[in-house]
């Protein structure tokens, strides 16, 4: 079988292309050629037979013998089964005999339009012996509006161009009429598909034949280069290096007397190549018998050392993180420490002195009813306090088994009071396992994430609110901890304006936040991130632009001991 870039199939190829292109050619030139005779042959055809029609109808006319006007009509079309209709018009072109009656006494023939009524396609005239002027004969080409039956039977469909016919008619050395026939153009339409299909299956015969011959000769020509060529091919199949030295130095390249000169020329040079490519194989390979062994020791040395280069590269990433998480932290730290001395020592004055008001001022005083309030909020300021230094601390207050479902519903209750154009979409887990965890900072997280997502979203828009169990096995989270094992997770996700992707590394850093100085202080985050680490968990966060984000906080479940 021959391959795509087979010479063979090259060779026939081009061969076929100029022998079909050729055909193609003469076939046209011929078709051409022999299509504007027969048309000529059968211009005169109709022109001789319209004649002797028209020579039977001067008479007629003149005496309006329209019975055998007909008879004489129809008859000629009966006798020749191309013609399509006939009418016959007076000097004044109304219709006097037509194939259809309905058309007789009209002044315009409308079965048929004419298509170049300035430029006719055959035109001639005759002149009888007692004519004193000539008789004009012109065939056009027109185009039928209709349909044509002949006994029920379609002969010529709507649209289909064909040959209209124009006599004058003279009687007397006058004009008296004008006879008009229309004629079918199948008959040349056969001849010239009979004839371009001779003239096609011969020309292709011919190329068949052709082509057979040249394929014997090519292949006789190249059978030396196809010999080499099977050879070769043997040798590129070869995967034994030992036994390809073996065939290539067993190749037969001498010459015969049928071999060509290119292909002797081919014999001669590949032999040169062969012997100089067997000589330094040969050399080659004692070198390679020496070296083989020193180039894998090698190897194996640098894998070894990129192997040790890559552990500490990576061991180096890890520190590197962890330094930068712990100095974060522990700036975080001394600055809650010393907040939370300063600040605790404001709350007693100011706890003082609203003592004091209450004490001076009579119950249900106002007074007494704001001072009250300023305790209240020294007290959430304290609580405030407590949670930040206990987060950068790494510290834990009071751990129990808590349900993060009733967590979140408490969190809620307390949320709803201060945004309700939000609406809240909630999809608890029945069954929630428990985690081992504060409940302060627990409702710290959920409360801070609530708000981040309600300022994501100022005028209105949905939280959804997601919990579930799930067990994790050897995930990576950050890059100095995996975590396996049984997790409680939950999600709350905004329809907010986003974050964008440059800002996602930082929003867990503390003081980071794209908010207005007055408006945020960037430990609110950094908080959630710190409380969900310290409990041995993780967060994860996932925004898209104009879409929303999504915060994860996944906790392992407490121990069966305290569940």
């Amino acid at each position: 079988m021959l391959s795509k870039n087979n010479l063979q199939k090259k060779l026939l190829s081009s061969v076929c292309l100029i022998v079909t292109i050729a055909i193609i050619l003469i076939t046209a030139l011929v078709t051409i050629f022999e299509k504007n005779r027969f048309q000529h042959m059968e211009f005169n055809r109709i022109y001789y037979e319209t004649q002797a029609i028209k020579k039977k109808l001067g008479h007629l006319i003149s005496v309006s013998n329209r019975r055998y006007l007909m008879r004489t009509l129809t008859n000629a079309k009966a006798a020749n089964h191309f013609i399509l209709y006939f009418a016959l018009t007076d000097i004044n072109n109304s219709i006097l005999v037509c194939d259809d009656g309905k058309m007789i006494g009209k002044n315009q023939f409308e079965k048929v339009v004419l298509k170049n009524i300035t430029t006719p396609l055959f035109e001639a005239s005759h002149s009888e012996t007692m004519d004193e002027i000539p008789s004009r004969f012109k065939i056009f080409q027109s185009q039928l509006t209709q349909d044509f039956f002949e006994e029920q039977t379609l002969v010529a469909r709507k649209n289909e161009r064909i040959l209209d016919t124009f006599w004058d008619i003279i009687y007397g050395g006058e004009k008296v009429g004008t006879l008009r026939i229309g004629f079918s153009r199948q008959g040349l339409k056969k001849h010239l598909i009979f004839l371009i299909g001779g003239m096609l299956g011969t020309g292709f015969f011919v190329l068949i034949v052709t082509l057979g011959l040249i394929f014997m000769m090519i292949k006789k020509s190249l059978k030396p280069m196809d010999c080499l060529r099977l050879e070769l091919k043997d040798l590129h199949n070869t995967k034994d290096p030992k036994i390809l030295r073996q065939k290539l130095g067993a190749i037969q390249l001498d010459k015969t007397e049928s071999d060509v000169e290119e292909i002797q020329e081919l014999k001669q040079a590949f032999s040169k190549i062969r012997d100089l490519f067997i000589l330094n194989w040969d050399q080659l390979e004692n070198h390679r018998n020496n070296l083989e062994e020193m180039v894998k020791e090698r190897t194996r040395e640098l894998h070894t050392l990129n192997k040790t280069l890559t552990l500490q590269v990576k061991e180096r990433k890890q520190i590197e993180a962890r330094l930068l998480n712990a100095q974060k932290l522990e700036a975080v730290g001394t600055l809650a420490g010393g907040i939370d001395h300063e600040f605790n020592n404001l709350f007693m004055a100011i706890t003082g002195y609203a003592s004091l008001i209450q004490k001076q001022s009579e119950p249900g005083h106002p007074n007494a009813v704001k001072a009250e309030k300023i305790r209240d909020l020294v007290d959430n300021g304290s609580q405030s306090i407590k949670q930040l230094l206990g987060f950068a601390r790494n510290g834990k207050y009071d751990i129990g088994p808590l349900n993060i479902n009733e967590i979140i519903r408490v969190s809620l209750e307390m949320f709803k009071r201060t945004r309700k154009d939000i609406e809240i979409v909630t999809k608890f887990t029945q069954g929630i396992w428990n985690v081992s965890a504060d409940r302060s900072q627990m409702e710290h997280i959920v409360m801070n994430l609530l708000l981040n997502a309600s300022e994501a979203m100022p005028d209105k828009g949905r939280i959804t609110i997601e919990t579930n169990n799930i067990v994790l096995e050897k995930k990576r989270v950050h890059t100095n901890k995996i975590v396996s094992g049984k997790f409680v997770h939950f999600s709350i996700k905004d329809e907010g304006k986003g974050i964008e992707k440059k800002y996602i590394q930082r929003i867990f850093d503390p003081f980071f936040t794209t908010k207005s100085i007055s408006s945020g202080t960037g430990l609110g985050l950094a908080s959630v991130y710190g409380i969900v680490d310290n409990h041995d968990g993780f967060t994860s966060v996932e925004s898209t632009v104009a879409k929303g984000t999504g915060f994860s906080v996944f906790l392992p479940v407490a121990k069966k001991g305290t569940q």
